[in-house]
C-alpha cells in the first residue's frame, strides 16, 4: 500500500460509515473506494477524490493531508522530489554580508605533493584567501554533496577575488535528471549571491564523462593545481609549470562548451530584461515569490516619491524603474505568492518586498493599513491573482523575491536580495526555470496553500487587529 492509500484506508475507519454509505453519498462504486483505499487503484480525475472526501465529512486538515499524498502519488517520487528540493531552495536565506578575507601563509614554496584528509580543504583556504586580486578556476566534474556544500559555504563567506566554476548537469530527460539537477543549484546558491562567483555547467549524457584524468575535480591557479577525489578528501598538488598549464588548457577547452548558469543585473538591466520578457514570445502566466506581495501597483507614485531616500540621477533612474515595474504589474496576468508572516512584518515594519530598507523610509501606520485593506480588495477583484502559502510547508524567506515566467522556448526565473544592496539574478538553464514554473502552478492548485476565502479571512482579521475596518 502507498502513503496515500493507507492514510485513506485508516480516515475510512475513522468515519465509521459503511463503504455502501460513502458509495451511494459520493456516487462512486464501492468497488472502486475499495481498490482506491488498498492501494489497487488511484483515481486519474482528482473530483472522484473529493467527492468521496466530502461523503467521509473530513475535517479540513485531514483532507488537505489526503489530498496531498494523493498528488504526491500521483506525480510519482522523482518529481515530488523536485518539488521538494525547490522547496528548500526557495527557502535558503541570504548569509550576512561577507566576511573578510582570511590571512594565510603565502603558498610560495609548496612542493609537488599528495596531501590527505584535513589537508585538503585547509589548502582550499589558502588559496582562496590568497586570491583577493586573481583568478582560480574550479572544475568539479565529480563532487560529492557534503564535499561541495563545504566549498560552497567556503566560497560564500570568504572575500576570494574571481573564481570560475566549472560542473556538469544532466540533460532533464527525466525526473531523476531535474531533480539531481535542483541538488546542485541548492548546493552552490550559497556562493553565487558573490559577485566573484561565476558557474558554468554542460550537459552529461553518461557518467562516464566525469573522468579527468587521475582526478575527477581540480583546482587551479597561475602556477597551481589541486586534483582531489569525490570526497575531497585527498588528493595532489602539482607545480610543475608543463603539467599545471595543461590541466588550465583542458578546463579553457571544456568552458568555451559550457554556458553560464547564472546572469546577474542592477535594477535597470533587471527591468529591461523584464520588459523584454513582457513583450516577446507567448508569455502564459507570471508569479511572484515574495514573503509579503510587493504591491507597488496599489501604492501611488506620488506616495513612493516621497518615501525615497536617495537622491540625484538615483531617484531618477529608480523611479522609473518602479514606474515601469508598476505599469507590468497592471496590466500582465500575474500571481502574487506570499505568506501571512510577510503580512504582518508590513503592519508592523512598514516594509515591502523587493526592495532594500536603505532606499526608503517605512510606510506609516494609517499608510499601512490602507494598503492593506487596497490588497483585501485587489484579492476580491482577482481571486486567482493570489496565492498566501502555508508557512508550515514553506517559510519564504523576508530578502528574497522570486519571479517565474514561462513562453513558448522555455522558463524564465529571476531572483533577487536585499539585504546588501539590491542585485538580480537570471536563471540560465531552462530545465530549472520550468520546474520552478511548473511548482509555482502546483501551488496555485491549492497545494500547500489557504484558499481564496480562508486568505481573505486572515487578512480581514489582521486589517481589524491593526485598528483599521474592512
Amino acid at each position: 500500500m502507498s502513503d496515500f492509500s493507507e492514510k485513506l484506508s485508516q480516515e475510512i475507519k475513522n468515519t465509521n460509515k459503511p463503504l455502501r454509505y460513502l458509495a451511494e453519498a459520493s456516487g462512486l462504486q464501492l468497488d472502486y473506494i475499495s481498490k482506491m483505499s488498498r492501494g489497487k487503484r488511484l483515481p486519474q480525475d482528482e473530483e472522484k477524490l473529493k467527492r468521496l472526501l466530502d461523503a467521509m465529512e473530513c475535517v479540513l486538515r485531514t483532507r488537505e493531508i489526503l489530498l496531498q499524498l494523493y498528488r504526491q502519488e500521483k506525480m510519482g517520487k522523482a518529481q515530488w522530489g523536485c518539488m521538494q528540493e525547490l522547496i528548500r531552495i526557495i527557502e535558503q536565506d541570504v548569509p550576512e554580508e561577507k566576511a573578510e578575507g582570511k590571512r594565510f601563509p603565502g603558498l610560495s614554496g609548496e612542493e609537488q605533493r599528495v596531501v590527505s584528509q584535513g589537508e585538503v580543504f585547509r589548502f582550499l583556504e589558502r588559496m582562496l584567501a590568497g586570491n583577493e586580486n586573481g583568478l582560480i578556476r574550479i572544475w568539479t566534474a565529480s563532487a560529492g554533496p557534503e564535499a561541495m556544500e563545504r566549498l560552497m559555504q567556503m566560497i560564500g563567506r570568504t572575500s576570494c577575488g574571481t573564481l570560475e566554476h566549472l560542473f556538469p548537469l544532466w540533460q532533464n530527460r527525466q525526473e531523476e535528471d531535474s531533480l539531481e539537477n535542483l541538488r546542485r543549484l541548492r548546493v552552490i546558491k550559497p556562493a553565487v549571491l558573490y559577485d566573484g562567483y561565476h558557474p558554468f555547467f554542460y550537459y552529461l549524457k553518461n557518467p562516464g564523462e566525469n573522468s579527468i584524468g587521475l582526478f575527477p575535480n581540480w583546482f587551479l591557479s597561475g602556477d597551481r593545481a589541486l586534483g582531489v577525489n569525490d570526497t575531497m578528501d585527498c588528493g595532489i598538488i602539482l607545480t610543475e609549470r608543463s603539467q599545471v598549464e595543461a590541466m588550465q588548457e583542458e578546463f579553457r577547452k571544456k568552458r568555451r562548451m559550457a554556458k553560464a548558469l547564472i546572469s546577474r543585473s542592477g535594477i535597470a538591466e533587471y527591468m529591461d530584461k523584464v520588459n523584454l520578457m513582457m513583450n516577446t514570445g507567448y508569455v502564459t502566466r507570471n508569479y511572484y515569490i515574495e514573503q509579503s506581495p510587493c504591491l507597488l501597483h496599489l501604492i501611488p507614485l506620488s506616495v513612493l516619491k516621497e518615501h525615497i531616500l536617495i537622491g540625484g540621477e538615483q531617484r531618477e533612474e529608480l523611479m522609473r524603474s518602479i514606474q515601469l515595474r508598476t505599469m507590468h504589474m497592471q496590466k500582465e496576468d500575474m500571481v502574487h505568492i506570499f505568506s501571512m508572516e510577510g503580512l504582518r512584518y508590513l503592519m508592523e515594519e512598514g516594509r515591502i518586498t523587493g526592495y532594500p530598507d536603505a532606499l526608503y523610509r517605512p510606510l506609516e501606520g494609517p499608510m499601512r493599513t490602507w494598503l492593506l485593506k487596497r490588497y483585501y480588495q485587489y484579492i476580491q477583484n482577482t481571486p486567482h491573482s493570489c496565492i498566501c502559502v502555508r508557512e508550515d510547508c514553506i517559510r519564504l524567506p523576508r530578502h528574497m523575491s522570486i519571479v517565474s515566467s514561462s513562453n513558448v522556448d522555455n522558463g524564465i526565473a529571476f531572483w533577487n536580495s536585499t539585504r546588501n544592496g539590491l542585485r538580480y539574478y537570471q536563471m540560465m538553464e531552462a530545465g530549472i526555470s520550468q520546474k520552478l514554473y511548473d511548482f509555482c502552478r502546483f501551488l496555485e492548485e491549492g497545494n500547500m496553500a489557504f484558499s481564496c476565502e480562508e486568505t481573505l479571512e486572515l487578512i480581514g482579521n489582521l486589517i481589524v487587529e491593526y485598528g483599521g475596518v474592512l
